[in-house]
């Protein structure tokens, strides 16, 4: 063991650890964890750092490590057969890579993930809660309690804080009663509402000064030592940090939005407060649309309120798919600087043996495959925006004169690229040099890059895609054809419905990480450029989906 083995195991020298059996001694570090038994099946964004399908001439994996004093370490494992001259084995040689900052930053993308499509899922079920009985405290409404559990949790994932609760406030007096919480165990929330927090007042929570500034609709920031009365005890000495939002309905206060973040975890900082509040205004707007919907009785005002709600809910997506780019930034700026690092030392190495360089390019290849999850997450989070802002009515084009021909062929150039063992027949080309049209290029380039990686993924691996473009009665038609086994009849009307996914594909093909918005959005973005989309398929003869757009005048 090197020193740095020695740090990582915590262990003084490797004088205790010779003869001792490797799998032994491995395993005190290695324990259950029983988060990953609750994970979700998208693991997609842990692959982006921790990819398991990594090109290497030698066996690979990702395991946590915990070691003394309470810390976990993610490291990645190499194990490295090692021969003598005559080629038999010696043994094996174990390397580890520490991934610890990657890891929790890729664990944090993905809770912030399945939570925004937790809240989406939550919002569609709102009707479900309508019928139930609603209570004098409108913030313990079945409804809003539904509502404000997601955004509790949402709120607690992009912040990465310990705990987020949200209290309602009686409007007779100054009770306070627990609404939602995340980060908080079963027998705390039964701690909470049934015994130590009944019928408790806002004073006995916080003194006369944090009172007045939040029923002034002020943030108050406070640390855990000077609260008389705490939600949930800290342990002995440990000192957090409180960040209350108050929630104003009927220009009165009906809740307190609380953030609870270790002391030592740093202060607030004006971002953290500017999105606590962004969100507490959305579950306002959201909670008076609610409000206003179980106040009216007639089934059209019930659909134009329950829209209003849908539409706030797109607003609050909106902001929070902004939120993950910022760690996407940091993972594919640290992605391009470790790719250039490996080719400044490719250059230097090049007049050493061949046997070093191998190694360089297997450790590239890791690498190449994560600067490919990166930008297939930047495509995902594009998705949720545009679909956000088409919810919303905020999606602009930017229309230029430009040829689709060009556009065209520059598609399949990416796709061959990307899989040049698929090949790509042109059917028919049309006899001009150009087909102008009036367009925002990256968004059409964006569709037909959804045409040809769907044929790609539905057709055989030795039947080629094929592709045409025709030009009649001053519009312009693309057509792309695949051999696979179809799509089934049932299936073909729903294709183009916003977050539809398809049984047939799942089966069929790899797992589909564009929410059901990918061809949606194609759909959309061709009609915004006043164009049509369809389809033709049958079980067993292939699949054709095409679209149109009207040539430049």
């Amino acid at each position: 063991m090197n020193a740095a083995a020695h740090k990582l195991f915590g262990v003084p020298s490797e004088a205790p650890c010779q003869g001792a059996d490797y799998q032994h001694f491995l395993e005190p570090y290695i324990r259950a964890d029983p988060q990953q038994s609750h994970a979700s099946p998208e693991q997609w964004l842990m692959n982006l750092v921790l990819n398991k399908e990594a090109a290497s001439s030698v066996p690979e994996d990702a395991i946590v490590l915990h070691l003394p004093f309470g810390r976990e370490v993610a490291v990645t494992r190499w194990n490295v057969p090692i021969d003598e001259a005559q080629k038999h084995l010696m043994g094996t040689a174990y390397t580890f890579h520490n991934l610890t900052n990657c890891h929790q930053r890729a664990l944090h993308l993905q809770r912030v993930h399945e939570a925004i499509l937790t809240f989406s899922t939550a919002i569609g079920r709102i009707p479900e809660q309508l019928d139930l009985p609603w209570p004098e405290e409108t913030l313990l409404a079945p409804p809003v309690v539904f509502v404000a559990q997601q955004l509790v949790d949402i709120i607690r994932y992009v912040l990465s804080c310990r705990r987020v609760s949200l209290l309602a406030k009686c409007p007779s007096a100054e009770y306070l009663y627990f609404v939602a919480g995340s980060g908080i165990s079963p027998e705390q929330e039964l701690l909470i509402r049934e015994k130590e927090w009944k019928r408790v007042s806002l004073l006995e929570v916080v003194d006369e000064t944090a009172r007045a500034r939040l029923n002034a609709n002020q943030v108050e920031i406070l640390t855990s030592d000077h609260l008389p009365l705490r939600p949930v005890h800290p342990r002995e000495g440990d000192v957090e940090n409180l960040l209350m939002v108050p929630m104003f309905l009927q220009r009165q206060l009906a809740g307190i939005l609380i953030v609870v973040r270790a002391a030592d975890e740093g202060a607030y900082l004006p971002e953290d407060v500017a999105l606590v509040k962004a969100v507490a205004a959305q579950a306002r707007l959201i909670i008076e649309g609610l409000c206003c919907l179980h106040a009216q009785v007639e089934t059209q005002t019930r659909a134009r309120v329950l829209c209003e709600v849908q539409h706030l809910s797109n607003d609050f997506l909106t902001l929070a798919s902004h939120e993950l780019r910022t760690p996407l930034t940091g993972i594919m700026g640290n992605l391009q600087l470790a790719q250039r690092r490996l080719e400044a030392l490719k250059y230097q190495i090049n007049v050493q043996t061949e046997h070093v360089s191998e190694h360089v390019a297997c450790t590239q290849q890791p690498l190449d495959s994560a600067a490919k999850s990166a930008s297939l997450l930047q495509c995902m989070i594009n998705d949720l925006i545009d679909d956000a802002r088409i919810q919303t009515n905020q999606l602009a084009l930017s229309l230029t004169p430009c040829d689709l021909l060009t556009l065209l062929k520059a598609a399949v150039a990416r796709q061959q690229h990307a899989a040049p063992e698929h090949a790509i027949v042109w059917k028919e080309q049309p006899a001009e040099q150009s087909v102008p049209i009036f367009a925002d290029e990256q968004r059409i380039i964006r569709v037909l890059t959804t045409y040809l990686s769907n044929a790609y993924r539905s057709s055989p691996g030795t039947q080629p895609v094929t592709v045409a473009l025709t030009v009649e009665n001053a519009v312009a038609r693309v057509s792309v054809y695949d051999e696979g086994p179809g799509i089934p009849a049932d299936e073909q009307a729903h294709l183009w419905d916003r977050f539809y996914h398809s049984k047939w594909s799942t089966v069929q093909n790899e797992l589909d990480l564009s929410f059901g918005l990918a061809l949606y959005l194609c759909r959309v973005l061709i009609e915004q450029h006043q164009g049509s989309v369809g389809m033709q398929s049958a079980p067993g003869e292939g699949t054709t989906f095409w679209l149109t757009l009207p040539l430049a005048k």
